[in-house]
């Protein structure tokens, strides 16, 4: 496929420590499950996990895409001495134009190709509401995983709590859960979501893995989480403490998992807890991917485990040929225009995150004088305003998938009522960074406490709950931030 990569090479961590006879055995405890012992000799296994992918499918100057991960992967399947496993552990759709505009179809067309065996959804699988999951569920020829997903009361219609791989005779349980993080969800699709955390959380996991072992006969118990943790970052393998893993109830591997794949936090490491399991992240946005290759006596029930983080410079290096089925599903998405190709405009020097964030929040206001400005009195524009990776905007051409990175989220640009008080403490005098706001000259000593004022923001603040915000109107039409920013560029201001 054509090339738009400036690839990007580190070393491979390659680490080999072995664990033997860990939870594969008999739980210490004897209430737990004790996993069968099947018959034959001994069956090699590759488990490879995705995390946080975020939609990144084509090449750009920043990271590669999925097209040499392809033949990389479907290499490997050619190795009959081993059984390969793929999974993710969520966030693989949303953060860039060539998924996020058909909300995920094209990333899990690919992943039906390279034979993904489950998907653990993440938080930005939300980023469109609920109700896409259904659809998406539907095209998948794998099952969507959490076990800690509730929707208006009751078990989500599009995902499981686990999933039955086998392999040579062993059967390999797979069970996802989704952490902490309902509040990183817009507010305005959060109603009748729910997700288990906690006690109830490790309850869950429990009791699955339990019938899984008891019922269905597995001898090995995945857990697929997209939650990680933040301070961890390493070349080998971290020897962690129980007290230092908060989002993460170690006594699920005292019998009930064997091995954790984990994502969310972005991070790369090796994990092992004071039980003896692993835990596994590949970072995020196709930096690299987690591997444990697990040889499994079918005899005794004991396994050893050797973990890896497998760096895009081994399977997306330039000596891989493209799979063309990755520019065929491209093309079936696009088969008109190409927004990585087509140019907007210039933009005269780079614009850092900030500069990006204060341009939309000029944007907003002025978007809201133009559309509402007759009928109300606008006192700013902006609100919670984050870029995604890059980050930045180069120097030179701007094309719309650079801007669709920096700026993903489809949320609705909407004028709000709010009250002096809350325009004061949210807005004007906040010590938020990630707040970025435009007035025309209006100071918080301006602003009167009990006065109703107009502001223009976009969706994801006005459903924020502690800004108090009212929705009074919503722009018409598939209009955001990256849109607005698009036509500033397009219209000549040149970054100006």
């Amino acid at each position: 496929m054509k090339k738009r990569l400036t690839k990007i090479f580190a070393p491979v961590f390659a680490l080999l420590f072995v664990c033997a006879g860990l939870a594969g055995c008999a739980p210490s405890d004897p209430s737990k499950p004790t996993p069968p012992t099947p018959s034959g000799g001994t069956v090699e296994l590759s488990f490879f996990a995705v995390n946080d992918l975020h939609g990144k499918f084509m090449d750009t100057s920043g990271q590669p895409g999925v097209d040499e991960f392809t033949t990389y992967l479907k290499d490997l399947y050619k190795d009959t001495a081993r059984e390969e496993i793929l999974l993710s552990s969520g966030d693989m759709w949303q953060g860039t134009v060539e998924s996020s505009s058909n909300q995920g179809q094209l990333m899990t067309e690919w992943m039906n190709e390279v034979g993904f065996v489950s998907m653990t959804l993440g938080n930005h699988e939300f980023d469109w509401g609920p109700a896409v999951l259904d659809p998406n569920s539907e095209l998948a020829e794998f099952p969507f995983l959490g076990i800690n997903v509730t929707y208006q009361g009751g078990p989500a219609s599009y995902c499981k709590p686990s999933v039955i791989v086998e392999k040579s005779g062993v059967k390999i349980g797979v069970i996802g859960a989704i952490g902490d993080c309902l509040s990183s969800i817009s507010g305005e699709f959060q109603t009748g979501l729910h997700f288990a955390t906690g006690g109830e959380l490790t309850a869950l996991v429990k009791k699955e893995s339990t019938r899984l072992r008891k019922e269905e006969g597995c001898d090995l118990i995945v857990y697929s989480i997209h939650d990680g943790g933040d301070d961890f970052s390493s070349s080998g393998v971290n020897n962690v403490k129980n007290s230092d893993m908060s989002y993460y109830d170690t006594a699920l591997s005292d019998g009930y998992v064997d091995l954790v794949f984990e994502g969310h936090t972005h991070k790369q490491y090796i994990l092992k807890d004071e039980y003896g399991v692993y835990h596994l992240q590949g970072g995020g946005e196709n930096k690299a991917i987690s591997r444990a290759d697990v040889s499994i006596d079918t005899e005794t029930g004991e396994y050893t485990v050797t973990p890896k983080l497998v760096k895009n410079s081994e399977y997306a290096k330039s000596s891989l040929q493209d799979d063309p089925v990755v520019e065929t599903i491209y093309e079936k998405y696009f088969p008109d225009s190409d927004p990585y190709t087509t140019v907007l405009g210039e933009n005269v020097y780079k614009w850092d995150s900030s500069d990006i964030a204060d341009k939309v929040a000029e944007l907003y206001y002025n978007k809201g004088i133009e559309e509402w400005g007759d009928e109300y009195e606008i006192a700013l524009g902006g609100g919670y305003l984050k870029t995604r990776s890059p980050y930045d905007l180069a120097k030179g051409n701007v094309t719309y998938a650079d801007l669709f990175s920096i700026l993903p989220f489809d949320n609705a640009i909407v004028l709000g009522s709010i009250k002096g008080r809350f325009l004061k403490s949210n807005f004007l005098s906040t010590t938020n960074k990630n707040y970025h706001t435009y007035t025309k000259g209006l100071y918080a000593s301006d602003v009167d406490d009990d006065k109703t004022y107009y502001i223009v923001v976009d969706s994801y603040t006005s459903s924020y709950a502690p800004n108090h915000i009212t929705e009074v109107k919503r722009l018409e039409g598939k209009v955001y931030a990256r849109d607005l920013v698009a036509d500033y560029i397009a219209d000549g201001r040149r970054g100006n």
